[in-house]
């Protein structure tokens, strides 16, 4: 039972590391990648809509 209890343990807090491993790349490396990204796609969009006008 208390083997149980340990890999039971070893889950939840492998689980728990890695939860804040991807808040923390989102919210930080990832979040601001993804945000230039569509900031750039934006701008591109306003290009081509602008030259669809003419």
């Amino acid at each position: 039972m208390t083997l149980l209890f340990k890999v039971l343990g070893v889950i939840f807090a492998l689980f728990v590391v890695l939860f804040i491993a991807i808040v923390i790349e989102e919210s930080f490396v990832g979040g601001r990648r993804r945000r230039k990204l569509e900031q750039k796609a934006r701008e591109e969009q306003k290009v081509r809509d602008g030259q669809g006008d003419r």
